[in-house]
C-alpha cells in the first residue's frame, strides 16, 4: 500500500524539476535537485559521475538481484512559448494535469520513480535498487546509461519512459544516416557548365523511397525517412550546388546492424553516380564539461514474454493493482544500449503517453503520476527477488 502522502511529494518534486529548463548539456540544476531529493529520501549511496548522471542506491533486507531504474533529465526545445496554453516551464496545475516541457517526457515519470523507490521500505524488497537520472538521452540513446551500467552492474534494467503504464517488451532501434550527392559548381546563369548536385539527389531520393522496409513480427516495419538536407555552398551566391547532403532517420527492427543497414542502402543506389553515404557521428557535450563523439546507431531489441523477468514484473504490477498490458515502443530508448548492446534483460514502464513527447502543451495527469508510483513500487518489490 502506498503511503497517503506520496502523491503530494511526487507532484511537488515533478513541478520543481519541470520548472528547471534542461536541454542536453544543461541538466545541472535538475541533477542538483535530484541529488537533494535522494538525500532527503535516504538513498544509501549517491554518486554523480563524470558525465553528470546522478545515481542512487538502496539495499533491501534480503539478498537478491540488482535492478536499475533509469530516467533521463534532458528535454527538447519548447519552441515558441506563445504556442503553449501556459508557459512551458511554469509547471502549471490545471484540469487535473501538470503542464510543461518534460512533464511527460520524462520528468513526471522520473519524479514518480525516484520518490516511490525511495519510499519503498527496505523490508519490502530484496537485493539492490539503483536509480539513475541520466543525461543526454535526447542526443544519444545509450552514451549516458552505458556509464551508469558500468557503475551499477545491474541484472535487470527498467527504462522509465512514458508508455501508457504498460509493460514494454522492446523498442525499435534507430540509426542516423547521411547521404551526399556530388556535382560540379558553375555560375547559375550558365548551368550547362556545371552539374547540379541537387538534381542528382532526386534519383537517390526516389531509389531510397522505393527501398522495401524490413519487417519484424513484434516491432513492425522499419522506417527510412528524409528529415534534413542542405546544399553546398550555403548560402549560395549564384553558384550551382556542388554538394547536397541529406540526413535520414532509419528506424530499425531486430537483427539489423550498422553494416547491414549501410549495405542495403548501397545496393539500392547501385548504378547511380556521384554519391556517398555513411553513419552520422553525434557530439554529446555534458554540463560537467565532458564530451563524447559517438556513432548514431542504436539497435532494436525485445525480451520474450515468457522471460522470468517479465513474469516477475507482471506480478509486481498486478499486485500494485494495475492492469497488466504489454507493448513495444516505436521510439528509441536507452534500452537500445542496456538490452540491444549490453544484452542485459530490460523492460520499459512509464506513466503518460509517449505520443505527448516533444509536443506543444505537453502534460501528465495526476492520475498517471499515481499510477506510475504504484507501478514502480510494485516493480521495485518484485524484480529484485531471485528468479
Amino acid at each position: 500500500m502506498l503511503p497517503s502522502d506520496l502523491q503530494d511529494e511526487i507532484l511537488s518534486f515533478a513541478q520543481e524539476i519541470v520548472r528547471l529548463p534542461s536541454l542536453p548539456g544543461q541538466e545541472g540544476a535538475v541533477a542538483q535537485a535530484v541529488e537533494r531529493k535522494m538525500r532527503s529520501l535516504g538513498y544509501e549511496k549517491i554518486q554523480i559521475d563524470e558525465l553528470g548522471n546522478v545515481i542512487g542506491w538502496r539495499s533491501g533486507s534480503q539478498p537478491g538481484h540488482t535492478v536499475l531504474f533509469d530516467a533521463h533529465m534532458d528535454v527538447v526545445e519548447a519552441g515558441d512559448p506563445q504556442a503553449w496554453s501556459s508557459p512551458p516551464f511554469a509547471a502549471e496545475l490545471r484540469d487535473g494535469r501538470l503542464w510543461g516541457r518534460g512533464a511527460s517526457d520524462m520528468k513526471g515519470p522520473l519524479a514518480a520513480a525516484l520518490v516511490a523507490l525511495g519510499r519503498l521500505p527496505a523490508e519490502r524488497f530484496a537485493g539492490h535498487i539503483a536509480f539513475s537520472a541520466s543525461v543526454g538521452e535526447e542526443v544519444h540513446e545509450g552514451a549516458a546509461i552505458a556509464r551508469v551500467m558500468e557503475a551499477v552492474q545491474p541484472n535487470c534494467v527498467v527504462i522509465c519512459e512514458p508508455n501508457g503504464a504498460t509493460l514494454g517488451l522492446g523498442n525499435k532501434g534507430r540509426a542516423g544516416l547521411w547521404v551526399e550527392t556530388y556535382g560540379k559548381p558553375a555560375h547559375s546563369s550558365a548551368p550547362h557548365l556545371g552539374e547540379n548536385a541537387v538534381y542528382k539527389a532526386t534519383g537517390v531520393i526516389q531509389r531510397l523511397r522505393d527501398l522495401p522496409a524490413p519487417h519484424d513480427e513484434l516491432l513492425g516495419e522499419g522506417v527510412l525517412e528524409l528529415i534534413e538536407a542542405v546544399s553546398s555552398p550555403y548560402p549560395s551566391l549564384a553558384t550551382i550546388p556542388e554538394r547536397f547532403r541529406m540526413y535520414y532517420d532509419r528506424r530499425l527492427v531486430r537483427g539489423e546492424t550498422a553494416e547491414s543497414v549501410l549495405v542495403s542502402l548501397r545496393q539500392a543506389l547501385q548504378g547511380l553516380e556521384g554519391w556517398d553515404l555513411g553513419l552520422r557521428q553525434v557530439a554529446l557535450s555534458t554540463y560537467t564539461g565532458d564530451s563524447l563523439q559517438l556513432p548514431d546507431f542504436h539497435p532494436a531489441w525485445a525480451i520474450a514474454r515468457e522471460s522470468p523477468w517479465v513474469q516477475k514484473a507482471a506480478r509486481g504490477l498486478a499486485e500494485a493493482g494495475l492492469e497488466v498490458r504489454y507493448s513495444t515502443s516505436l521510439f528509441c530508448t536507452n534500452g537500445s544500449y542496456s538490452a540491444g548492446t549490453a544484452s542485459v534483460p530490460s523492460l520499459i514502464f512509464g506513466p503518460s503517453s509517449g505520443m505527448l513527447a516533444h509536443c506543444v502543451d505537453e502534460y501528465i495527469t495526476l492520475d498517471e503520476l499515481r499510477q506510475g508510483a504504484r507501478g514502480y513500487w510494485g516493480l521495485g518489490r518484485e524484480l529484485g527477488r531471485a528468479v
